[in-house]
């Protein structure tokens, strides 16, 4: 007879499974936004394109930030089930158009599309957790799927690496078609759960109006590299800021918004939302540049580039476990941000010291710090935010908060590539007689190309992707600063003992 599980109505074998299943999904999803850092310079190489360099890793995180609260709100109505196995189509079909990409332009295209289905399977995943696991004894599980989630975006970089340096290219994307393929086989037989449908409308004018919102905000972030007095630039700003408006007026009418308004007056799932977004833009930003530094600036191969970012694993996966089992322990989530953000702070200003010519040993305790902090934060977060609101709001809320999170990423790599293409756009002609800002970027190609370069350009470009690197991690301590005092204000409130599923087993409507 098979052994039940904590969690009705699921046999321990089955939970397992399906644990592990979605853990396996998000770490896919999530490798994606870090996987790709130490293969850009060899794409970028390949495509002669280094000023398009963010945009490979922006517009997956863009539309993955749009896709994450659609996605949460349609499982809400028709089931977490159906549209996390919609999500995982996309993500393979994307995964494959990836990899047959010709051009920077194809391959930029093909990763706005895979986004959407990585959001949603982050958003899904965390929100199936919500379901079926009450609030205390979430820490132990979420843990797992923070190792999962930061995890995947610090280990990618690794993994790039070492396809980079035996296979071509494209198999960074289309190794996810196996695991994609089983997961989805997983999740179909094993992922069933109470659920009734709901008869709602679907929230289209708020959908098209936060695509395009994000979508002008992160092309003006992008092209005000070339100056942020640009006429293009301050149209694009503006259209931002009216779409903004406009969306914020359609929820507040819609019958079924795609962010409800009302989350927002909830001070738990807000402040969790605004630490979680900085800690994205860390993560996902600052991660991209560091791959770019070790290789274009210190010239070690894609696979080295990849494992001498794996203290910041350290980091994750102390913070995962350690962090997860306290809470679950004590009931409280309250201090971790507190102490996270601050040690996140410490190793923060730390790597901002970073030249040309820096130690790597210098390196290895920031970078721990700023593993630990960024994955104390995103646990705590999680459970604050699903433990602050009814079930009925739990898979909108969990998708509202990934959706900062993701939101935060897009901030990070397109302000981040812009301060780095502006260091390098001033830097270099400062350096270099008789080359253009608008030529700067033309030396850097692959890292074999820089090395060959003459000996005053190939310095100039050592020193600019150096100084942009320490601009970048000052930004970003900056922001972490700002998220200790945040999680000095977040509200705590006592976990509940009790998971949605219980109650939706007792109204007892039919699996889906």
């Amino acid at each position: 007879m098979a052994k039940e599980s904590s969690v009705p109505g699921f046999t321990q074998t089955r939970l397992i499974m399906v644990l592990g299943a979605l853990a396996t999904a998000t770490m896919l999803a999530n490798l994606e936004t870090s996987i790709i850092a130490t293969a850009l310079p060899k794409i970028v190489g390949d495509f002669n394109s280094f000023e398009s360099f963010a945009w490979v890793g922006t517009s997956y995180i863009v539309t993955s930030a749009i896709a994450t609260p659609l996605l949460g709100k349609l499982s809400d109505i028709y089931g977490r089930r159906r549209i996390f196995q919609i999500t995982m189509f996309i993500f393979l079909v994307g995964s494959f158009l990836c990899g047959a990409a010709g051009s920077m332009g194809q391959l930029i295209a093909a990763r706005a599309f895979q986004g959407l289905g990585g959001g949603g399977i982050q958003a899904l995943s965390f929100a199936v957790i919500g379901d079926i696991i009450p609030p205390r004894d979430r820490g132990r599980y979420m843990g797992y799927f923070t190792l999962a989630f930061v995890g995947s975006a610090i280990l990618g970089p690794l993994v790039g690496g070492f396809i980079i340096d035996h296979y071509e290219w494209k198999w960074i994307f289309w190794i996810n078609v196996p695991f994609i393929l089983i997961v989805g086989t997983v999740t179909h037989f094993a992922l069933k759960l109470p659920f009734k449908r709901k008869e709602a409308k679907l929230d289209y004018a708020g959908a098209a109006l936060l695509s395009f919102t994000i979508a002008t905000l992160m092309i003006g972030l992008e092209e005000g590299r070339k100056g942020w007095t640009e006429t293009n630039v301050l149209l694009l700003f503006a259209s931002a800021a009216v779409g903004l408006f406009a969306f914020i007026q359609v929820e507040k009418r819609a019958s079924e918004p795609m962010i409800p308004l009302h989350l927002f007056s909830n001070k738990v799932v807000f402040r969790a939302a605004m630490l979680g977004m900085i800690a994205g833009t860390i993560v996902y930003g600052s991660g991209s540049f560091l791959a770019l530094y070790f290789q274009d600036a210190l010239f070690v191969s894609p696979t080295e580039s990849g494992l001498r970012s794996l203290p910041q694993m350290v980091g994750v996966t102390a913070a995962t476990f350690g962090v997860g089992r306290l809470i679950s322990k004590t009931g409280r989530y309250k201090p971790f941000p507190i102490i996270g953000s601050t040690l996140a702070t410490m190793g923060l200003i730390a790597m901002a010291q970073i030249d040309g010519t820096t130690r790597y040993i210098f390196l290895v305790v920031p970078m721990i710090l700023m593993g630990f902090g960024a994955a104390s934060i995103f646990t705590s977060t999680s459970i604050a935010s699903q433990n602050g609101v009814e079930y009925h709001d739990l898979g909108v809320a969990t998708a509202t908060v990934m959706f900062f999170r993701s939101l935060g990423g897009s901030f990070g790599l397109a302000i981040f590539g812009t301060l780095l293409n502006s260091t390098i756009r001033s830097e270099i002609p400062a350096r270099v007689p008789n080359i253009a800002p608008e030529d700067a970027s033309t030396l850097i190609r692959s890292p074999e190309m820089i090395q060959r370069l003459p000996a005053i350009p190939r310095q100039a470009v050592i020193d600019s992707i150096a100084l942009g690197t320490s601009r970048i991690f000052w930004c970003c301590a900056a922001l972490m600063a700002l998220a200790v005092v945040l999680a000095w204000l977040l509200p705590e409130i006592p976990l509940k003992q009790r998971a949605g599923l219980s109650d939706a087993l007792e109204d007892k409507a039919p699996a889906h």
